[in-house]
């Protein structure tokens, strides 16, 4: 302690030399006096550890006002203790802390706070005068003569020191300091990171390369010179392009405000670790900090993926759905993928729906597994026995599904002999494909049913219902299918000639019918006090931003909405063209009519639909005498 007791010594004769107070030195001596009784109490050397503990102390016991001033104290004692004097700038009581800047430094401060005195009161101004130099002071005890000296380790340090003595003086400090460097960024003498990392809503989220794991380091350093042809000065420039896309397709501020909060804490990331962008390491980033965000982590994610979209194509495509897990093929090895490519985009030049060439995927997939698990590495190993091994051991249920697979593993393997994959030409012919045809029941709308729908139609009238009504009366007064529905275009309507033009989304042919009267005041009542004012082509659209296409399951659920009992039952919107044909059938035409306005070309297709015209089928009994039968009496 001797050491302690002659530094306290040298600071009080350093005071009297320069004329400071009385009562400043009479302060002085009873903080140090105060934390030398600390010392001895608790058996403590004298150092950084001990003066922060016993100033934290301070703060919670008695005044935090009086702990920053012994924290000066204290440290202007280290200071004796380690140089034999007290730097000027560091005697709070001789100068103030704008006064004791060098003169670069106090000429950008001038500058901005010239900008800005309009805005303040004489006294706020001086307070952020003050706040601004003792930030600045820091720097310059880091060794900083001017901002564009400042680097971002001083900023995250700055951050991270205890400039302030409460919590409400730090946002102060922290609204003061953006400001500041906003300006400076303008000025272009800084990046814009220094003014978005001083935000405690952003900085916790930033992430540090050096605290990540191993493996996502040596990931993030692969792609760092790819990364660097779409360098972080673009970045800033293309996150407010991308802002203003997802105005133009009506997200809401909540979103928007999101994917701004996201992609600014991104650019921190990349602005201080000197990457620029690459979806490589902003995946590899957004796992390591992901944690961080709680309940929010799913909405980032998403904004993330738009905005990955956005810098591919410059534009964004609402209604599609990201995959943010490896699928069931992307686990396979090359050998099958490629395979199963190659196939799958063979049966996308055939026309098939989406939905179609991915439940193709699946079939392909598990015959791999299945030659995965018995050791093979090729085709070429591709065997009938294993074939018909695989076939055998099929986990279907009903025959019919079993069926359906077999078809298309045929299709496949004939698609592998095209390729000479195998050795074998003919060894398609093993799997039995095909099944007997069925026949089912046909489930439609009961006269209940549809009275209820007309109720519904009469007394709702908010945005969502009126959608429902029309989608639904579209179905049954017209008998589209949702997907011809929900592609439902202004141009398909012709309203002079009361009629609907589609091109149909199953068949790809073109069909005409007239629109009925209940359809048409029900699209009409829709666009006019239902549908959102947005700039769309089609007529029915989501109701929340971004304002897309609907989806097929939406018609399914207008239906289930207005008629609660059928989502208990496996059909769905199709029900309501069974309706439509059954309704033509039972007002008198024929089949060749319903053909038409279905648009079926294969006649055996609406034979179906005979069987529910009932009181033509009352007709077609035999009588028993006719046939020289009759009934015995039990």
């Amino acid at each position: 302690m001797k050491s302690y007791d002659e530094t306290v010594n040298c600071m009080m004769l350093f005071l009297n030399e320069r004329k400071v107070c009385s009562s400043s030195v009479l302060s002085h001596k009873k903080c140090y006096a105060e934390f030398l009784l600390f010392m001895q109490e608790w058996k403590l050397q004298w150092n950084p550890q001990a003066i922060s503990e016993w100033i934290a102390m301070v703060r919670n016991e008695k005044d935090r006002q009086l702990g920053s001033i012994w924290n000066q104290y204290m440290y202007q004692l280290y200071e004796m203790y380690n140089t034999g004097t007290v730097a000027d700038r560091h005697l709070y009581l001789n100068r103030s802390t704008y006064e004791r800047l060098n003169c670069q430094m106090r000429t950008e401060l001038d500058e901005y706070l010239s900008s800005c005195k309009n805005r303040y009161s004489a006294r706020s101004w001086e307070l952020a005068r003050n706040y601004l130099a003792g930030m600045l002071i820091y720097f310059e005890d880091c060794g900083k003569r001017s901002v564009s000296k400042i680097t971002y380790g001083d900023i995250i340090d700055y951050y991270h020191s205890d400039f302030c003595n409460s919590e409400k003086n730090r946002a102060v400090y922290l609204g003061h300091a953006r400001r500041f460097f906003e300006f400076m960024y303008h000025k272009q003498k800084c990046p814009a990171g220094f003014y978005l990392y001083l935000h405690d809503k952003n900085a916790p989220y930033v992430g540090m390369l050096d605290s990540f794991s191993s493996p996502s380091s040596e990931q993030i350093i692969t792609y760092r010179i790819e990364s660097l042809e779409f360098p972080t000065e673009d970045i800033l420039t293309a996150i407010d392009c991308f802002i203003d896309t997802l105005e133009a397709h009506y997200y809401a501020n909540t979103a928007l405000k999101t994917a701004k909060h996201a992609l600014h804490i991104l650019y921190l990331f990349l602005e201080i670790h000197q990457l620029g962008y690459h979806p490589h390491i902003v995946s590899v980033w957004f796992s390591e900090i992901q944690h961080l965000l709680l309940k929010d982590w799913k909405s980032w994610r998403r904004m993330l993926m738009l905005f990955d979209q956005y810098t591919q194509f410059g534009g964004i495509i609402p209604e599609e759905k990201f995959t943010y897990k490896k699928s069931c093929l992307d686990l396979l090895p090359e050998w099958c993928v490629s395979q199963i490519g190659g196939y799958l985009a063979m049966i996308g030049k055939e026309f098939h729906a989406q939905g179609t060439i991915r439940s193709y995927r699946y079939p392909c997939i598990r015959l791999c597994n299945y030659l995965i698990d018995r050791g093979l590495d090729c085709f070429s190993g591709l065997t009938p026995e294993l074939l018909q091994s695989f076939c055998l051991q099929d986990k279907h249920r009903t025959f019919r599904g079993k069926s359906g697979s077999f078809v298309v593993i045929r299709q496949f393997v004939i698609f592998l002999e095209e390729q000479r994959k195998v050795t074998n030409k003919h060894l398609h012919l093993c799997i039995d494909a095909g099944c007997a045809s069925g026949e089912k029941l046909i489930d439609i709308l009961s006269h209940d049913q549809c009275r209820r729908i007309d109720e519904y139609r009469k007394v709702h009238d908010d945005p969502i219902s009126l959608r429902r009504i029309a989608v639904v009366m579209t179905g049954i007064k017209m008998g589209f299918r949702a997907s011809d529905v929900i592609n439902l275009k202004f141009q398909d309507i012709n309203w002079s000639e009361k009629s609907i033009t589609i091109i149909q989304e199953k068949t790809k042919v073109s069909l005409t019918l007239p629109m009925p009267v209940e359809v048409g005041n029900a699209i009409y009542n829709y666009l006019k006090h239902g549908r959102p004012s947005v700039d769309s082509k089609y007529v029915f659209i989501r109701h929340k931003a971004p304002y897309g296409k609907l989806t097929n399951k939406t018609c399914t659920i207008a239906l289930w909405s207005i008629l609660p009992e059928r989502s208990a039952t496996t059909g769905g919107f199709h029900v309501t063209r069974r309706t439509f044909a059954t309704n033509v059938l039972r007002n008198g035409y024929g089949a060749g009519r319903v053909m038409d306005t279905l648009g079926h070309r294969d006649p055996t297709s609406v034979m179906k639909y005979l069987s529910m015209d009932e009181d033509r089928m009352r007709m077609c009994p035999l009588s028993l005498a006719d046939l020289n039968l009759c009934r015995e009496e039990v």
